[in-house]
């Protein structure tokens, strides 16, 4: 696993996802999915040509059943094609924010703040084992 603190003072040029749809089956929305475009993994590409994954995943916890998280980690190369527009790019990061969105006492959202104001939220969405990403603007 990789600290995301360390996407501080990075430049964000892209991000590529893969499968993805708008909604999730009705039995599963709810507000941890609301307005995010649901996908099962991501890539984040960075000026300086490192690249990180990040997919939800289940987070083992002692005398309980797994958490849903986060991972995110390094890669050689980009594994997905389609790209997911944000005209902004490309930004430098100025703050990370990791939060348990879901109350499964494990990191299950991060919020990457660009120098510009705009939020990217990334969190682990219902049902498990999915990802939802949105974009918040500076006025919203």
């Amino acid at each position: 696993m990789f600290d995301c603190k360390s996407l501080i003072g990075k430049c964000l040029v892209a991000i590529k996802i893969g499968h993805n749809h708008e909604k999730v089956h009705p039995a599963w929305q709810d507000d941890t999915n609301k307005d995010f475009l649901i996908c099962y993994d991501m890539n984040l590409v960075f000026n300086d040509e490192k690249i990180y994954s990040v997919k939800p995943c289940e987070v083992d916890i002692i005398d309980r059943y797994p958490g849903l998280g986060l991972a995110l980690e390094d890669i050689n190369k980009v594994e997905l094609s389609i790209p997911f527009t944000i005209a902004d790019l490309p930004m430098r990061v100025s703050r990370v924010i990791e939060s348990d969105h879901l109350g499964e006492d494990v990191i299950n959202q991060y919020i990457l703040i660009l120098e510009s104001g705009i939020k990217i939220i990334i969190r682990h969405v219902y049902p498990p084992m999915s990802m939802g990403i949105k974009i918040v603007a500076i006025n919203a």
